[in-house]
């Protein structure tokens, strides 16, 4: 909990609400912003590494730490922390302590040294500050001590919730659902969408698409996916003229204006797409320019300067690769031409799209949309 200033409460709040939805009920009998932290208490059979894999998904914290509650009383305070020290197996410790609150009576350095003595005293421990069998943490934090030996990396970024409600893109491959899940740690929530050729494609995508969401929904509880046809309108490209090579820009170009016309139903303020510069062809920067341009919302695309290595490092580390590794038919492959353009000029594209119904072809395909809820 880094976050300073008049805006801390904000966070705060979304972040404790995150963390109670995150949790199994039956692991936890309490949960409270605590000076800066977040103290849950956990019942007496909660299994850690069940509260760990929960923990872990929650974005907006930096660390977490398993810990002991300490009596306030220094010298009770001593032998609670020799005590949990003599059932560790190491040489050598050291102690680190906080203080938060003021009021104790002894200062983190005192703390440090009038325990770490006792320790070398009682239990024959070496210190080593560089590099310690045993790292005794203290925290004092308002009228609590809390003991720990191991702090835990969290998942950073901000509380969902915390920054507004974005419509991302979606297909089963890999990039998109890094790029959403990108936005949900920054504190997003997200909607999703996604297009499909059926039945000239077969349902793995969306299938596929729906696993995938069940992994990002870990991050963000409740999540919304919202399935559009879009085979009327590939036909209605594929039939009109439009030189082969301009197809998929102008397939991007409907997406881009159905997903505006969705997000403002849905009070999404962003679009969210997983363009990396120079992956496909429909990614060049002339190309995304033309695309950019059928809508006036803002375009997310988190993923804009990575490799695909590293996007595939990422999607195996949140869940969705083994997934999106899966064979599939994306609608954007339908009518593919063999030499796609890679510079298209905005006035050949608005030309073409001249010839073609575009509101009607909008309006049809928001018609046929279904929705699905998912919430862990």
């Amino acid at each position: 909990m880094s976050l300073k200033g008049a805006n801390r409460p904000f966070f705060e709040r979304i972040l404790l609400s995150n963390i109670k939805k995150a949790l199994p009920k039956d692991t936890y009998t309490s949960c409270e912003v605590c000076f800066g932290r977040i103290m849950v208490r956990l019942t007496e059979h909660a299994d850690e590494e069940v509260v760990r894999d929960h923990i872990q998904t929650v974005c907006g914290i930096a660390n977490f730490a398993f810990a002991t509650l300490l009596s306030y009383d220094f010298s009770l305070l001593c032998e609670e922390v020799i005590t949990a020290i003599s059932k560790r197996e190491c040489t050598t410790f050291r102690v680190s302590a906080r203080r938060a609150d003021k009021n104790f009576p002894l200062n983190s350095k005192e703390i440090n040294e009038q325990l770490g003595a006792l320790i070398v005293t009682r239990l024959g421990k070496r210190v080593d500050l560089e590099n310690p069998d045993a790292n005794c943490h203290i925290e004092i934090v308002g009228k609590h001590i809390f003991l720990y030996f191991e702090k835990e990396k969290g998942c950073g970024g901000l509380p969902v919730g915390s920054a507004g409600k974005v419509l991302s893109l979606i297909s089963s491959g890999f990039d998109s659902p890094v790029a959403s899940w990108k936005m949900i740690r920054r504190g997003c929530e997200v909607v999703f969408i996604h297009f499909h050729s059926y039945p000239y494609t077969s349902h793995a995508s969306q299938e596929n698409v729906q696993e995938i969401v069940k992994v990002l929904t870990k991050f963000q509880y409740r999540s919304l996916v919202l399935s559009v046809p879009f085979l009327e309108i590939q036909k209605m490209i594929t039939a009109s003229g439009i030189p082969e090579g301009l197809r998929v820009v102008l397939y991007r170009r409907f997406m881009m204006r159905i997903a505006e016309h969705v997000a403002k139903q849905e009070g999404c303020a962003a679009l969210v797409t997983g363009d990396s510069l120079g992956q496909v062809a429909s990614q060049t920067l002339e190309n995304i320019a033309v695309i950019s341009a059928a809508t006036t919302m803002p375009i997310f695309r988190p993923l804009i300067g990575e490799n695909k290595d590293d996007i595939i490092t990422t999607a195996s580390a949140i869940g969705t690769a083994t997934i999106s590794a899966q064979p599939y038919e994306d609608c954007c492959s339908l009518f593919l031409p063999a030499h796609p353009e890679t510079r298209a000029q905005i006035h050949e594209v608005e030309r073409c799209e001249a010839k073609l119904e575009i509101e009607k072809s909008i309006t049809d395909a928001i018609a046929g949309m279904t929705r699905e809820e998912i919430i862990i």
